[in-house]
């Protein structure tokens, strides 16, 4: 008993004594003084090493560079196994949005046509039927607009006389392409093929007050020769994630919206000729005949 007793004082004066008295030494703050040195770049054993000087490359693959390529040939046809068919003639418009990439600001196909026309690189002609060369001079006097403007007396104000302005050709302001081109059934391959024969800018004439006259083809261009001009021209479409191709594989490839204004025919009668007062006839006449050449290719093999 005593002992227990004995046992219960020890231990009541040791809880006491553990809660008045710590255990340990409070911790000291760390010194952070000088915790980063070892961080510190330590250049007295710099490894020397050579510049890398290759020639830096605007993403990930090296674009193709197309200056210099030429067009892929055309099969060479036997005119003993062609069958023709006719011979169409489409606007191309600019404006559409299909057809932007033809005018894009500062790289418009007309812009690339007139500089190859003014190095002799192309040809113009003035008829479709490249009987009559041009030059660029005579081109570019073709495209000159003038306008008649009042000269007037500084001190009076009256009217003294007049003088011609001669506007500086903008190539942006052409918006509209023709292509005449030839449909034929090839029996050798076995398809019908459709070649453009013809290139020519469009462009429209206004009278003094600014009003619509007609349209005018300045020059006509034979498309076999523009395709070495175009197949070095590359297309850059970032909305259509175009790259690596050139005009020459728009044209080939057909990636282009035209309207058909004429058709070969014994008057050589445009569709604007037929219905000269009726916009609605026109467009129904041009889808008849683009509903008839597709029933053509369709039902070439049914017998």
């Amino acid at each position: 008993m005593k002992i227990i007793i004995a046992f219960l004082l020890l231990t009541i004066s040791f809880g006491a004594h553990a809660q008045t008295t710590p255990d340990t030494e409070p911790v000291p703050a760390a010194d952070t003084t000088h915790m980063f040195d070892s961080l510190v770049a330590d250049t007295s054993n710099a490894i020397d090493y050579n510049l890398e000087n290759s020639k830096p490359v605007n993403g990930f693959y090296k674009v193709a560079i197309l200056n210099g390529s030429k067009p892929f040939a055309y099969p060479k046809i036997n005119k003993a196994n062609i069958r023709f068919y006719k011979r169409i003639w489409r606007d191309i418009d600019l404006t559409d949005s299909i057809n932007r990439i033809f005018a894009t600001p500062g790289e418009t196909i007309m812009q690339q046509i007139m500089d190859a026309i003014r190095t002799n690189r192309l040809v113009p002609y003035a008829d479709e039927g490249f009987k009559s060369q041009l030059n660029y001079r005579k081109v570019m006097k073709v495209f000159t607009d003038s306008a008649i403007v009042p000269l007037f007396d500084s001190v009076t104000g009256e009217q003294t006389g007049t003088k011609t302005v001669f506007n500086e050709f903008n190539a942006d302001s052409v918006t509209k392409f023709e292509i005449k081109e030839d449909i034929f059934f090839d029996k050798t391959r076995g398809r019908v093929v459709t070649q453009i024969i013809a290139l020519a800018p469009v462009r429209k004439l206004k009278s003094s007050a600014g009003e619509f006259i007609a349209e005018q083809h300045p020059f006509w261009l034979y498309f076999p020769q523009c395709r070495n001009l175009f197949a070095a021209k590359e297309v850059i479409d970032p909305q259509r994630d175009i790259y690596d191709e050139s005009y020459d594989d728009l044209f080939s490839q057909r990636n282009f919206k035209t309207v058909i204004v004429k058709e070969s025919n014994p008057a050589d009668l445009r569709i604007k000729d037929k219905y000269p007062t009726d916009p609605e006839k026109q467009q129904q006449e041009a889808e008849r005949i683009e509903k008839e050449i597709i029933n053509y290719k369709r039902n070439i093999w049914k017998y």
